[in-house]
């Protein structure tokens, strides 16, 4: 996965950045075309030696305008290009002026599909529809679309595959999926999040020459700009973050984790949060739990310390010695599991909730615990915010700033491209897996936000960091015999070989 950007901006955002651009350039964005022409021109070149025959689809819009430049760029070069469009772009627009240059040109436009795939391209090329999409594609884009899936060619997506929201993710009809998506300004939101992730192949993001450091958090009066500034991290941006330990640390210093969780029969999610806790680098790590599971814990990781979660008296003791505390892994919904949490609303530190912590949570009428980090997947977030996975997924920024906005702390909205929002960012965490998709990685990755927490990170700083590592590390586990069959456990010496990168 190449690096992106650290800073993303939504459509609207972008639109602002281009009508700037224009002020200053005659009231004309053209030269922007030409540049995002050039870029893709640039990309298919780069990744075919020997091309013979590239196939455009262009929509009216600018989108399909960028296409034209593209066109006309490959005919100049002596390839054989087709265009297939779908109407021709509005009459005063710059989208007209690259199809009128492309025709100057000999370039010839059909408004039909091709009537058989025998001469199949090396390239299609989608500028269907770009950015402003907001329903499913209607006819006949449902049917181009379709078509272009079928055709078996490099398939490279201009600013975003045609079906995709770019601002949310969400696919909600038919969708180019592209190999290459040549993103053009700024990184999109809707690139990295949601069912996108299927569709946008490898991402390229072509500023044009513009400056975008300056409009970041200065377009704040822009109706229809995010909730909140949004970022892009990856494993490699947050190295820096990363715990350091010094020759003469013990392992007091390190850390103290207190794992509240693992119901009989569940002891697993909690041992698996225990391993993320010490694989992250926590010097001591206890896990309150039933004591029927204190056998097979001690038997697999004797370094897990272990208390029976019913002696409350214990529990509170634990509490008082943890620097930090996690809950919820295994715990399960009943009375006992109601106490355990109850006996943390008057903690004065961050607590990490997940699991049947936040089920419980999403059952109470009270806010009980003030300062915390909850970790929930779709599902849990639909039980804590009273709606639909549909409803949550539809929109993940929104969602997880909602959940900001009812519980406080940090949040962190699991799923394809997690999303954290601490109230002043909504962070998109660019790293992951179909690895991930297996029980007990979300309890790892609570162990590992602790034991961050624990090193004296503050609570985003840790979400962060820590949802970087775990993603990574399942990457890592699945690139090497496969994602499926990967289980969290599986993740352990990736997470210690990633926490170690200072050294």
């Amino acid at each position: 996965m190449a690096n992106l950007p650290h800073l993303v901006f939504n459509t609207n955002e972008v639109k602002n950045i281009e009508k700037d651009y224009a002020r200053s350039h005659n009231n004309s964005c053209y030269d922007l075309m030409e540049k995002a022409g050039l870029c893709v021109f640039n990309c298919i070149l780069k990744q075919k030696s020997d091309i013979k025959n590239v196939w455009i689809f262009a929509g009216k819009g600018n989108n399909g305008g960028d296409g034209y430049v593209v066109a006309r760029l490959l005919k100049q070069k002596g390839i054989n290009v087709s265009v297939f469009a779908i109407g021709l772009p509005h009459e005063t627009s710059d989208a007209m002026r690259a199809y009128m240059l492309y025709k100057s040109e000999g370039g010839l436009v059909h408004t039909s599909l091709p009537q058989t795939t025998a001469q199949s391209p090396c390239v299609i090329v989608d500028a269907l529809l770009g950015t402003g999409l907001k329903n499913a594609p209607h006819a006949p884009f449902d049917e181009w679309i379709l078509f272009i899936n079928k055709v078996n060619c490099l398939k490279i997506s201009i600013d975003i595959p045609s079906g995709v929201n770019s601002d949310t993710g969400d696919v909600l009809g038919d969708c180019i999926k592209a190999d290459f998506t040549v993103c053009m300004i700024g990184l999109k939101p809707g690139l990295l999040t949601n069912y996108a992730v299927d569709y946008v192949g490898k991402i390229i993001v072509e500023n044009l020459n513009i400056d975008t450091q300056k409009y970041y958090k200065a377009l704040d009066y822009i109706d229809g700009a995010p909730y909140l500034p949004i970022l892009n991290r990856e494993y490699v941006s947050i190295i820096e973050d990363l715990p350091y330990r010094m020759k003469s640390a013990n392992k007091g210093d390190s850390g103290k984790v207190l794992i509240i969780g693992g119901s009989y029969g569940m002891g697993g999610a909690a041992k698996i949060c225990g391993i993320g806790a010490l694989r992250a680098g926590s010097g001591l790590v206890k896990v309150a739990t039933d004591e029927r599971n204190f056998s097979a814990l001690n038997a697999s990781y004797a370094e897990l310390m272990t208390l029976d979660f019913n002696d409350l008296d214990k529990v509170s003791d634990a509490i008082k010695w943890a620097d930090v505390i996690a809950i919820g892994p295994g715990l399960s919904q009943s009375v006992e599991a109601r106490d355990l949490l109850y006996l943390l609303k008057d903690y004065k530190d961050y607590v990490v909730m997940d699991a049947d912590a936040l089920n419980i949570l999403a059952s109470l009428d009270e806010n009980i615990i003030q300062k915390k980090i909850i970790t929930p997947h779709p599902g849990e977030a639909a039980r804590l915010l009273h709606t639909s996975v549909e409803n949550i997924n539809r929109d993940r920024f929104e969602s997880a700033y909602r959940l900001w906005q009812k519980f406080g702390g940090v949040v962190l909205l699991k799923g394809p491209g997690t999303i954290v929002c601490d109230g002043k960012h909504l962070t998109i965490i660019n790293e992951g897996s179909q690895a991930l998709a297996s029980g007990g990685m979300g309890d790892l990755l609570t162990g590992i936000i602790a034991a961050f927490l624990a090193s004296g990170m503050s609570p985003n700083q840790a979400v962060v960091t820590a949802a970087c590592v775990h993603g990574k590390a399942g990457s890592l586990a699945g690139l090497e015999n496969g994602p499926i069959g990967v289980l969290a456990s599986d993740l352990g010496p990736y997470i210690k070989k990633l926490v170690n990168a200072k050294y």
